[in-house]
């Protein structure tokens, strides 16, 4: 695959081995240095890497895909954390004819006798037992996965949310969603996921309201409801078709820590539509009517501006910077807008911006500026 400018990258339709291949890898990086700065305080470094859908590691032009890019940044890791000796890959696809052809790709790598920890395929019970035990030490873990999926994803997944609380991305289409939802049984590990009582909520708005969108936007919301009752940060990223009104794609990441979830965010900004006051709208190729009004927005720095106007008990002599950390998450809101935000305020007479070192009002607000409340 060629390299494409990331703001250029959603202008051509993609396939999901194409969208997790651009995404994937660059997140993994990411993903590890988050988690190991808050891990500081330990001397054992450890992380796990678990893909699902790892296909066979090669495109059909013979560069790399997602599983030997990962392996790549793992044992090319040049900063102050040696991936190579803290993570551990574990690797399956729904075929097991592509899994064995990824084992025989991955052994071929020149660097392979190498990796300390060499990957492990998971299509015997005995390697997944390795995983389970390690996930039981609290390991944190970051797994691909499409919630729509052959069995031994799902149940991945069931057991993610019901025990070990993994980082998980997500990539599904609609078209995929659908059926798997409307079709599932009481026995279905999809209701398990789901739980009976949604999946027949979903069931039953669907025969009410014919408008295929509302009915994706209904599942779409249902499905990340389950994350949000087990108290992770969701994050969501809609791909719609070049010049259509329809959707191909949704990207979902789910976390339980707040940097995690950020990195994520800030990956996907490079990605995403904007609306005509600054704020994304965390989906390419998005259909939307510009207006003069942003109270139609969920989302606006109008909306912003009047939410913060009444924070005072909450953010009162914090940093600007701490409270965009705070409030952030769950929105649409990046650094820039509250920045905006807060410029607003101050004209409007409602914060001070003080220097946090001389303790004296600012003409300007920045990031480090303490906010104080009128």
């Amino acid at each position: 695959m060629s390299t494409v400018d990331t703001s250029e990258f959603f202008t051509a339709q993609r396939d999901a081995s194409e969208i997790k291949s651009q995404i994937l890898n660059d997140y993994f990086r990411d993903w590890c240095t988050a988690i190991l700065q808050g891990q500081r305080y330990k001397s054992n470094h450890a992380l796990a890497y678990i893909d699902l859908y790892a296909g066979d590691g090669k495109y059909q032009d013979g560069k790399p895909a997602t599983p030997v890019k990962v392996l790549n940044s793992i044992f090319g890791a040049t900063d102050k954390f040696n991936l190579n000796k803290i993570v551990r890959t574990f690797f399956t696809d729904e075929k097991p004819t592509v899994t064995q052809k990824l084992k025989q790709n991955l052994e071929a790598l020149p660097y392979y006798e190498n990796l300390i920890y060499k990957p492990v395929i998971l299509n015997e019970e005995v390697n997944f037992s390795l995983l389970a035990k390690l996930l039981g030490t609290d390991t944190p873990a970051l797994m691909y996965t499409d919630p729509f999926g052959y069995t031994f994803s799902q149940q991945m997944l069931l057991q993610s949310i019901k025990r070990w609380g993994l980082d998980v991305f997500m990539l599904f289409s609609p078209a995929k969603m659908r059926p798997a939802i409307l079709n599932a049984s009481e026995n279905d590990l999809l209701t398990d996921i789901f739980g009976v009582e949604r999946i027949a909520k979903i069931k039953e708005f669907c025969e009410r309201y014919q408008d295929a969108g509302q009915r994706e936007d209904f599942m779409v919301d249902s499905f990340e409801d389950i994350f949000k009752e087990k108290d992770y940060k969701t994050f969501r990223f809609k791909i719609s078709l070049p010049k259509k009104n329809q959707t191909s794609h949704y990207l979902f990441f789910v976390s339980r820590t707040d940097t995690a979830y950020m990195k994520m965010k800030e990956l996907m900004l490079t990605y995403s539509d904007f609306q005509e006051d600054g704020v994304p709208l965390f989906g390419a190729n998005i259909k939307h009517q510009l207006s003069l009004f942003q109270e139609q927005y969920r989302y606006s720095i109008k909306n912003l501006i009047a939410e913060l106007s009444g924070k005072a008990s909450f953010y009162h002599n914090l940093s600007l910077d701490s409270i965009y950390r705070h409030h952030n998450i769950g929105t649409n809101y990046i650094r820039g807008n509250y920045l905006e935000a807060f410029e607003a305020l101050k004209k409007e007479g409602v914060v001070e911006s003080i220097n946090p070192i001389s303790r004296k009002p600012m003409r300007k607000v920045s990031f480090t500026s303490i906010i104080a409340y009128k």
